[in-house]
């Protein structure tokens, strides 16, 4: 019996052999798959899918149905989802439709938002389908979930002023490969989402009008030399060369507004108030007004030009910040790591209530 058995798995094994160096299976794309291998493996993708995303929880601080959330990701699809999947009113371009398996037009129904996250965030392998670039940065992909669940809702010009804010800022009846000249505008890359103004168009990305130069060029610089992680971000700041980053630093201080941010459904500001202005001695906690408020005439700016503004500033992106500070990924940039250590001790609870305070003042 022994010996069958040996022969048996010997027999497997030259098997295997032949199978690997003989490669008889055809793995060109311009060949189809053989009948049903095709749908054996879409359904192991699906079924692969559905089981790692049920056990996911939305993250407290995501409302998949705000408008802000749903620009951030349209957005984002536009320039990093849009070349081979193309968009609402936007078809492929054809050398994608030569990929096997061909990237597909979306619609809503194709999955739902925690299924639609975990696709963005670890993509599929042998597909090219790629994970989230910035590798930690878990709070960042829900909003492409939000924007591919309401995927169906959009025309082509409504999913381009969502994308852009303006109709016609993508100016081809298909989609350019990176490298080529034209399509989008190169004037909404950085308009796209923080807005003509700087003011983040209403919740879509952070106010930069009026932070300081100085903070502006570090942060950019950091984005560009992957010290500082995010999805959105790293892949637009990689190709800037020291003169973009300074042009955009620069354009950016030099913008006036009043900052008005848009709180979270939870947090007590009250308790932020006083956290903010006194820290906590018991829970060694900084306090947060120290650094980031005391200049400028209505006091809110920071003492310091390489210290950000985040008074008026939405509560949405304050809790992630102080969330990643806290939890990771910390970023290496010059003086992260006293964020780092300032959040450490914070609790959710800490970090909402700061959140809604800052989020709530305003200029006067």
């Amino acid at each position: 019996m022994r010996r069958y058995i040996l022969a048996s798995l010997a027999a497997l094994a030259v098997a295997g052999g032949a199978f690997f160096f003989l490669a008889p299976y055809n793995i060109a794309a311009s060949v189809p798959h053989l009948p049903g291998v095709a749908n054996i493996l879409h359904g192991y993708l699906g079924n692969a899918v559905a089981i790692r995303a049920v056990s996911l929880e939305v993250p407290r601080q995501v409302d998949l149905e705000d408008p802000g959330l749903i620009r951030l990701g349209a957005g984002h699809f536009a320039t990093g989802c849009l070349t081979c999947h193309g968009g609402p009113g936007i078809p492929r371009n054809p050398v994608v439709e030569g990929m096997r398996p061909a990237p597909p037009m979306l619609t809503s129904e194709d999955y739902d938002a925690k299924e639609f996250f975990w696709i963005a965030r670890h993509g599929f392998k042998y597909t090219g389908m790629p994970a989230w670039p910035g590798k930690e940065r878990d709070d960042e992909p829900w909003a492409l979930a939000a924007f591919l669940r309401q995927y169906n809702s959009f025309d082509r010009e409504s999913f381009e002023i969502a994308a852009f804010g303006e109709a016609g800022g993508y100016n081809s009846a298909g989609v350019r490969f990176g490298g080529l000249p034209g399509a989008i505008k190169p004037e909404l890359a950085c308009a796209r989402c923080h807005g003509e103004d700087g003011l983040g168009r209403e919740g879509t990305a952070p106010k930069l009008a009026g932070q300081s130069e100085a903070w502006l060029t570090t942060v950019l610089t950091a984005y560009a030399e992957g010290h500082r992680e995010s999805g959105f971000m790293e892949p637009l700041a990689a190709p800037l060369g020291d003169a973009a980053i300074s042009g955009i630093a620069a354009r950016f201080a030099g913008m006036s507004a009043t900052w008005q941010g848009s709180p979270l459904p939870f947090g007590d500001p009250e308790r932020g108030r006083e956290l903010a202005a006194q820290g906590s001695e018991h829970d060694d906690i900084p306090s947060c007004a120290s650094c980031h408020e005391g200049a400028g005439a209505d006091g809110l700016a920071p003492k310091r030009p390489d210290t950000p503004r985040i008074a008026g500033q939405d509560g949405y992106w304050i809790y992630n910040w102080l969330k990643m500070y806290r939890d990771g990924p910390v970023p290496s940039s010059p003086r992260a790591h006293l964020m780092e250590a300032a959040a450490k001790p914070l609790s959710d609870e800490d970090i909402a209530d700061l959140a809604a305070w800052y989020a709530a003042r305003q200029d006067g």
